[in-house]
């Protein structure tokens, strides 16, 4: 657990300096061409080559060394980032050199995470490894939370700059972290295991289609990360409904922060309890409960209702992540974790994206017309289609939650509260 700590620092470390320059970054391209489209344009190309490279990236995790594969992806993001560095110091800096890099770090983040999690296997003991997973859940959770005040602090210190020099020094540490620790593997390796790349590419989806568990598990965390990328869409309007204007950035924030709050207090609550005996109870509760915060936000705005299921909406993430971990952990064998992990990582990735542009269709064009045709009560409850559209969400969680995944109720005396 210790060699998993040190490298989980350099990790969360890594991220906060990558995220701020994210940050910075997307917020300079909208700086000098003054285009909304360029500038969800940089948010898209951090998203599309981690999609595109997961099924590779997963072979490779699964072929080499865990900390060799860490390791590379490092190195290239720390070029990356130096490249980026000497850009804007010799006045070169373009927005096209901005899509390249931020490509980069995305194809590098599609090879740490999965490998990180695969390394869990071989560094953490099993009753350990949901706290392992909340741990790199709380560290995520930190660097979204500190990541734009440090971002602003910085670019009012050195502008642009100082942002790029923090993020390469950040992505040094955590290949230092690297350095000085040595990653054990469990995973046999030779011919026999290699049986070519077009097999090895159909494992993943084979695995976990093969268990009910995983596919479970799988597509609620889909659905889950769809909804909280939807969410500030669907809110925004049921947020500043009736506020002044000069109040209104005060209750965006209020629910903002409440929001954060509720993930980082929810993820360092699972790194600190014990693991759950029966992990897939509490992810299957943790879905009902942040579906009812939905529903409650759809049906009683008001900026404090907003806030608090905005917590505990957020809340109910990292309780899914951290315990659906060991269930993927346990289910999977440590050979075959890495394709397992970056399939996973794909799906989630795909969802999380897919969230956002689906919340503005659907705000435009179902929500939005549909209680134009309500009356009567319906009508005072559904004054928006924000209000109608979260109670959508809170029941499409109820109805991806609820199906028991087999085998269920998983039996006490098993070891680690999981089926075999």
């Amino acid at each position: 657990m210790k060699t998993f700590q040190v490298i989980w620092l350099g990790r969360v470390i890594g991220v906060v300096g990558a995220k701020a320059s994210a940050f910075a970054l997307s917020l300079w391209v909208y700086q000098q061409t003054g285009s909304i489209t360029q500038f969800s344009l940089s948010l898209f190309v951090s998203f599309v080559p981690g999609l595109l490279l997961s099924p590779v990236a997963g072979v490779l995790i699964d072929r080499h060394s865990r900390r060799t594969i860490l390791a590379g992806a490092d190195t290239a993001a720390l070029a990356a980032g130096v490249a980026l560095l000497a850009a804007q110091a010799t006045g070169h800096l373009a927005v096209w050199q901005i899509y390249a890099v931020v490509s980069v770090q995305s194809a590098c983040a599609t090879f740490q995470w999965p490998a990180l999690s695969a390394a869990v296997t071989d560094l953490v003991a099993p009753d350990q490894r949901s706290r392992a997973a909340a741990m790199t859940q709380t560290g995520l959770s930190v660097a979204q939370l500190l990541s734009p005040t440090l971002s602003t602090a910085l670019m009012h210190i050195g502008g642009l700059a100082a942002v790029l020099v923090a993020d390469t020094t950040t992505a040094l540490v955590g290949l230092l972290t690297l350095a000085v620790t040595r990653i054990p593997s469990t995973v046999t390796r030779g011919p026999r295991a290699r049986p070519g790349w077009r097999a090895e590419l159909r494992v993943g989806r084979r695995l976990i289609g093969g268990d009910r568990r995983l596919t479970y598990l799988l597509r609620l965390t889909a659905v889950l990360f769809a909804c909280q990328s939807a969410a500030p869409v669907i809110l925004l309007p049921l947020i500043v409904a009736g506020i002044p204007i000069e109040r209104q950035s005060l209750a965006v924030a209020a629910v903002s922060t409440a929001a954060g709050l509720g993930l980082a207090a929810a993820s360092l609550a699972m790194a600190i309890l014990p693991q759950p005996r029966v992990p897939l109870v509490w992810v299957r509760t943790a879905t009902v409960v942040s579906a009812v915060a939905a529903l409650v936000a759809g049906l009683v705005p008001g900026t404090a209702v907003l806030a608090a299921a905005a917590f505990v909406f957020s809340a109910g993430v990292p309780v899914v992540v951290s315990s659906s971990q060991s269930v993927w952990q346990e289910a999977t064998e440590p050979g075959a974790q890495g394709r397992v992990f970056a399939l996973r990582r794909m799906v989630v990735q795909a969802a999380t994206m897919a969230g956002l542009p689906l919340a503005g269709l659907l705000m435009a064009y179902v929500g939005t017309p549909l209680v134009t045709h309500l009356a009567g009560p319906l009508r005072s409850v559904f004054p928006t289609g924000s209000g109608l559209l979260l109670c959508g969400v809170g029941v499409t969680l109820l109805t991806v939650s609820l199906p028991k995944p087999h085998p269920w109720p998983v039996p006490a005396d098993e070891p680690n509260g999981i089926a075999a």
